[in-house]
């Protein structure tokens, strides 16, 4: 599994030696020169990039600026909007992005789709239609209402963990899974969780700042994993001197690469 963990300013200069393909938010490149360098270098040295939609982070992008965003950087796969834990809205999205905007986009951006849903029958559900629909790149997010109606006893980010992988175990058991198809995991709740997909090839990249903001609160991964979140999301370090937490942000991310070998 190749797997990209979003940098803050001042450790993007690790990006190539720390990630194995580069996971871009397309707001930053308006707001950072450094971070809009960054990609256009990692375009030149045919670097692998993910370029996200901004529904994690908050942003509503209009399509106009998504288009413009894809053209700058030409990403490998741009993630088409989705919205939380909304099948219907999800689909429609990707129907119209895959039907209307695909056939204009630069050549060798492919586009992957986001498994939405309010149960795990409509996850599966939204997966199938999204194969239908000629999705050959499809992500699992890391956070959704179902995940918690699965595990109600677990709740909180153990749900989320048991969630996601259940839903995957699933569409593996019952075949719905097409191993053909390029898989990304979305994020995680818990970094533990990228132990359970060590033998899935079909699962073929994953990205989480999870190591990173983990370290920067001075803490590193047990053995296990760890059993909490930090609460402040990239944004909160973007800007921050963390040259006082190295050790431990590469302690963290070098056991994460023990975690899904």
């Amino acid at each position: 599994m190749k797997i990209s963990h979003e940098l803050p300013l001042g450790l993007m200069h690790y990006g190539y030696e720390w990630n194995d393909i580069d996971y871009c938010l397309p707001h930053l490149l308006d707001q950072y020169d450094q971070y809009h360098l960054y990609f256009q270098r990692a375009k030149l040295d045919k670097r692998f990039i993910i370029m996200d939609n901004g529904l994690f982070e908050g942003i509503t992008h209009t399509t106009e600026d998504l288009l413009s965003k894809i053209n700058l950087i030409r990403p490998n796969i741009f993630i088409v909007p989705d919205a939380w834990n909304d099948s219907t809205t999800t689909l429609v999205n990707a129907k119209s992005w895959i039907n209307n905007y695909k056939p204009h986009l630069p050549e060798n951006v492919e586009l992957m789709a986001v498994c939405q849903g309010k149960d795990l029958h409509e996850l599966v559900t939204t997966y199938q239609i999204l194969l239908d629909l000629g999705y050959r790149h499809i992500a699992f997010n890391h956070s959704s209402i179902a995940y918690q109606e699965m595990y109600p006893e677990s709740k909180g980010l153990k749900a989320s963990m048991y969630g996601r992988m259940e839903f995957i175990r699933q569409l593996v058991s019952t075949n719905t899974i097409n191993k053909s198809v390029y898989h990304h995991l979305l994020g995680c709740s818990l970094p533990q969780e990228f132990m359970a997909y060590k033998d899935w090839m079909f699962i073929k990249s994953g990205d989480t700042s999870n190591p990173i903001l983990v370290g920067a609160e001075g803490i590193r991964y047990g053995d296990n994993g760890i059993d909490w979140k930090p609460k402040e999301k990239l944004e909160h370090y973007f800007e921050k001197d963390l040259s006082d937490r190295l050790d431990d942000i590469i302690f963290n991310v070098n056991k994460f690469k023990q975690f899904i070998k």
